[in-house]
């Protein structure tokens, strides 16, 4: 799973302030449960309303929880959604803007979380944009100097080159709608020094200088706001000021980051250090910036399309792997397979072995997505191909074994359980690998759990591996589970546990033991969904139901899901 890009959430209601909530875990719940991540006290926002979750993409999802009132995204109601930065988000009679920490509006008050420098005192001798007098402007800026700056930004957003976008942006500055010298973009960091990402441009014959004062940088660096500073300015904060005599200097910071500052470096002839032309610089900085941040939703769109498509053909071909059907007169099967997300990493699967027996198969690989996945999908195909290899459970077992003490990464493993069912005679031969117990449902009432035996997980150490022998008569139920049932956990963050999923399935056979076990299927579905309620799945779901109906067999036939 990927980690958080620096983002946070804005949540503002018309009666109070807006607070800032940074995203740096893989899951935020927003309600107005006092355990949520994202706190929302507010009577229009249900407990646990929605759920912002990152996405194997690296992009942020948002998840509406069942709420009451519902869950907007720039005024469309949702209940799963990829965002985009500075998507609009509705929740109850609340706003939220999605924002990332890149952007040039990070908010001061998150400085500190990624690391940024705090603001320092304003000086004296330095002027801000947001000090300068504007009594004047409009003496030289004209409507067709801010129609120009317009221009400047469609032209940036058919620029699809990084490197295209600050050269375009350099030769605004040192075009005919300013009376600029020369013009850079320069990478200032917090030891004041700087580094030319593009640059420098000339208007006349007098070649710049991009050696950027230190004392310029630190007023850019604390204030991150644009600078203008004229030469006796420049004298009066270092007297051994290398900037020409008839020289001002501009600086409009372009995009801070945690330890760097790029700024448009622009110098202009002293006779014209006004506030104007900063503030033309500084539209053309801002359009700058939003076109930087179409251009990076352009290419996150692009990269999420790209992931989700390929996620979707993955999600796919899993499902395939997944039997939907097992015809056999004496034996009724029914799967059930919710990856909590995308793809999963368990694996369930039924199939004839050579000796006219039938192979239920069930495991768990340690770990979620796309990872977990391959490794299930490896399983399935080793078990389809060494089942008429191996000549017993324990033989398949060591086969598997091998196979992913080879190949697993790390740190992983692999819980399993193998039964082989005799369908003439309902013996078993069970075969677990650290998996969870069998459910056996025995008359119609009798509850029994064929408890796993002492071998270990898979793909841990070089080891064999054991049976042993159960029976399945005729009107039996056997379910085998994934953990993913047991650790699911309802709204007070209480787990279902093994012994309520043993009572409820005892309690759904025995309601009615000739149901189909399609029908078992679907009634334990909705029990483990209503228990589950509006939380998001954390693990993969995975089950299996066989029911022994005869004792008369017919050859099996299984059909993968459509």
């Amino acid at each position: 799973m990927p980690q958080p890009t620096p983002a946070f959430l804005v949540v503002s209601r018309t009666d109070t302030a807006p607070s800032m909530y940074p995203l740096t875990a893989q899951r935020h719940v927003i309600g107005r449960r006092p355990d949520a991540e994202i706190v929302v006290d507010h009577s229009s926002v249900s407990r646990s309303h929605a759920a912002l979750e990152l996405g194997p993409s690296g992009r942020w999802w948002l998840l509406d929880l069942e709420s009451t009132n519902g869950t907007f995204v720039n005024g469309a109601r949702v209940t799963e959604r990829l965002l985009n930065p500075g998507d609009v988000l509705r929740i109850g009679d609340c706003t939220l803007v999605l924002r990332l920490a890149s952007m040039p509006d990070f908010p001061s008050p998150l400085a500190n979380t990624y690391g940024l420098p705090p603001a320092a005192p304003r000086s004296e001798r330095t002027r801000t944009i947001d000090s300068m007098p504007m009594t004047h402007i409009g003496q030289f800026v004209s409507a067709e100097h801010l129609a120009s700056v317009m221009a400047l930004g469609r032209s940036l957003m058919r620029l699809e080159q990084p490197e295209s976008r600050l050269i375009a942006l350099c030769e605004f500055a040192v075009s005919e709608v300013s009376p600029a010298i020369g013009a850079a973009v320069a990478r200032v960091s917090g030891e004041y020094e700087s580094t030319a990402l593009c640059g420098p441009f000339n208007r006349t014959t007098r070649e710049i200088g991009m050696r950027i004062e230190p004392t310029i940088i630190r007023q850019l660096w604390q204030r991150r706001q644009s600078v203008l500073v004229g030469p006796s300015e420049a004298r009066d904060l270092n007297p051994e000021s290398f900037t020409p005599p008839d020289v001002t200097v501009i600086l409009v910071p372009l995009a801070s980051f945690a330890s760097t500052v790029d700024a448009l470096y622009v110098e202009f002839p002293k006779r014209s250090s006004t506030a104007e032309w900063m503030t033309l610089l500084t539209l053309a900085a801002e359009a700058y910036q939003q076109a930087e941040l179409v251009w990076q939703m352009r290419q996150q769109v692009r990269q999420s399309a790209l992931v989700e498509g390929e996620l979707e053909m993955a999600c796919q071909i899993q499902e395939r792997l997944v039997p939907r059907s097992f015809s056999i007169s004496a034996l009724e099967l029914g799967i059930g397979f919710e990856p909590c997300r995308w793809v999963g990493g368990d694996y369930a699967d039924a199939m004839s072995l050579p000796d006219g027996r039938v192979l239920l198969g069930i495991a768990d690989v340690c770990g979620k997505g796309l990872q977990a996945a391959l490794v299930a999908s490896s399983i399935h195909t080793l078990v389809r191909a060494s089942c008429e290899l191996a000549k017993d459970l324990p033989g398949l077992m060591l086969r598997i074994n091998d196979y992913l003490l080879g190949y697993l990464p790390e740190h992983s493993f692999v819980t399993m359980m193998c039964i082989a069912v005799d369908c003439e005679t309902g013996d078993l031969e069970v075969v677990s690998a650290g998996h969870p117990g069998a459910i056996v449902i025995r008359g119609a009432r009798e509850l029994e759990v064929l408890q796993e035996s002492e071998n270990v997980g898979l793909g841990m150490i070089q080891t064999g591996f054991v049976s042993f022998q159960s029976r399945l008569d005729v009107g039996d139920v056997l379910l085998m589970y994934t953990d993913g049932l047991t650790e699911m956990v309802n709204s007070q963050g209480e787990p279902f546990g093994s012994e309520r999923l043993a009572a409820e399935f005892c309690r759904l056979v025995s309601l009615n033991p000739t149901a189909s076990v399609e029908s078992m299927r679907r009634r334990l579905t909705d029990a483990l969904n209503t228990y589950r309620g509006a939380r998001t799945a954390a693990d993969d779901r995975t089950f299996l139901v066989a029911a022994r109906r005869s004792t008369r067999t017919m050859l099996p036939a299984t059909t993968p899901s459509p």
